[in-house]
Formats: structure tokens, C-alpha cells, sequence
């Protein structure tokens, strides 16, 4: 039997992506502006980011973040999570260029590793996965 210590975790890592992407559809210009994204369409080459990316970000985090706290399809919202954090920490965290963003890039290590264990323990009970039928 899985421990509801599942449920809490779910609960205590989703909130960040759902703050984050609730402000970033309530801000979408600074998100558009932000340094990770700069980067990322330097590496597309080039220009002002598209509006509808600035929107497409916001969903990701929100909508994972809502997969991961409700235990829907649980396992595909943190694959989505830990693909974008990845992404986010390789262009707006860079460590290495600037010493600065140290602990942000630290942090996204520690998110990483919570998705991972949401990825392979499940969802734990008090999920929709896992809803009696």
C-alpha cells in the first residue's frame, strides 16, 4: 500500500508551477522578455518571441502543476515538468556564464528530483489515477 506522503509531495511541488504559470498568463510580457527566453529564440534564430509562446509556457507550468496536485495522468505532467525545467535551467539559469543564477539552477536540480520521484513512485493514493472505479 502506497503512504499518503504521495499526496503531500504532489501538494508541496505543484504549487510552484501553478503561481508561476498563473503569473506568467497575468504577465506575459515578462515573460517574453525574460533571459531564458531571449536565449531560446537566439537559438531559433533569432527575433522578438511570439506572443503565443509566452502563453504556451504559462500553460505548461500551469496545467502540469494541476496534473501533478490532482494525480491526473500524473506521470505525463511530470515528464512535461521535468522536460520544461530542464529547458528553463539550460537557458535562464546558466551557472556557469553567470554565477548568479547558482541557486536558482540548484533549485531546479532539487524540482527535478521530486519529478523524478513522481515519475517513478506514481501518484500515490488520493489521486484521480488511482480513484476507485
Amino acid at each position: 500500500m502506497q503512504s499518503p506522503v504521495f499526496a503531500l509531495g504532489r501538494a508541496l511541488v505543484a504549487p510552484l508551477f501553478i503561481i508561476a504559470g498563473i503569473n506568467k498568463f497575468v504577465n506575459v510580457a515578462g515573460i517574453l522578455g525574460s533571459r531564458g527566453t531571449r536565449n531560446f529564440m537566439e537559438l531559433t534564430g533569432g527575433g522578438p518571441a511570439p506572443v503565443w509562446l509566452g502563453y504556451l509556457i504559462a500553460f505548461v507550468e500551469l496545467a502540469g502543476g494541476l496534473m501533478i496536485l490532482f494525480g491526473f495522468k500524473t506521470k505525463a505532467g511530470a515528464i512535461l515538468l521535468l522536460l520544461f525545467t530542464i529547458v528553463a535551467t539550460l537557458l535562464a539559469h546558466q551557472f556557469w556564464i553567470d554565477p548568479t543564477q547558482q541557486s536558482h539552477a540548484l533549485k531546479n536540480l532539487a524540482i527535478m528530483g521530486a519529478l523524478l520521484m513522481i515519475l517513478a513512485g506514481g501518484p500515490g493514493p488520493y489521486s484521480l489515477d488511482n480513484r476507485a472505479a
